[in-house]
């Protein structure tokens, strides 16, 4: 059976940041075999670079909405992203939830597109509340990339399927609630998802948020075999492959 790849685990954040050894050794036991680490804003670039030098770890290095009023130095980004070869730019995006102004968000995640456009590297995207404007910039600036997190359904997902980017899935088409979400699952083509913690602010059906684990992601591969009417080892596979072409081996 194919390993299991979380494309999208806070490794830096508390409480994983204080047992490193013990998650990783967890999350190897549970058949991870690779992990993306993003961060969220400058202040974490060299704590995700450094945990990129561990075993089947790789980074992706950007400022996320959340923290856009701190900006973001674009020269400083792409040094850090050679330096520590990045395997994404990310996590960026739009969050009109946040009390972030959105022309600063705007601002930072444009510098962003364009930086990720030049470098032809992949984003990790985050949106709530602001997917037509994202969308609209998508347009201005083509890149590759995932739009992680996803709880939408299927609609809205095929827009973004249209300009070529995968979708990530996580935690919520645990439970059985989130049926827009679920149906997205249901219907994403096969080359083009992959699978996700967001640990640990994202829980798992019987993992709260706050608790949840990279090797967590095995539940949201069962969820997503489940909804699929796929083997595990099918589903396993199809999400090996596709976060393989979206980040690249490491070997």
């Amino acid at each position: 059976m194919a390993g299991l790849f979380d494309t999208h685990c806070h490794l830096f954040m508390e409480p994983l940041g204080r047992d490193t050894g013990g998650v990783l050794e967890r999350a190897y036991a549970a058949g991870v075999e690779r992990l993306l680490v993003p961060s969220v804003s400058m202040d974490n670039w060299d704590a995700c670079s450094e945990l990129a030098l561990l075993p089947g770890i790789s980074c992706s290095l950007g400022v996320h909405p959340w923290w856009a009023e701190d900006g973001v130095v674009v020269e400083e980004l792409r040094e850090k992203l050679i330096n520590s070869k990045a395997s994404a730019i990310g996590e960026i995006g739009l969050d009109w939830k946040t009390e972030v102004p959105r022309q600063k968000q705007y601002a930072v995640f444009e510098d962003q597109l364009k930086l990720a456009s030049v470098m032809d590297l992949p984003v990790v995207l985050h949106c709530r509340n602001a997917f037509e404007e994202m969308l609209e910039l998508l347009q201005k600036y083509p890149v590759r990339g995932v739009v992680h997190g996803w709880s939408r359904g299927p609609q809205l997902m095929n827009r973004f399927l249209r300009i070529g980017l995968f979708i990530s899935f996580g935690g919520v088409i645990t439970g059985g609630e989130a049926k827009k979400a679920i149906e997205s699952a249901r219907q994403v083509p096969k080359d083009r998802f992959v699978l996700e913690t967001d640990s640990p602010s994202t829980g798992t059906s019987g993992v709260p948020s706050g608790k949840s684990e990279p090797g967590h992601v095995v539940a949201v591969a069962r969820a997503m075999a489940e909804i699929r009417g796929e083997d595990l080892g099918e589903t396993q596979a199809e999400a090996w492959e596709n976060s393989l072409a979206l980040y690249g081996d490491l070997s």
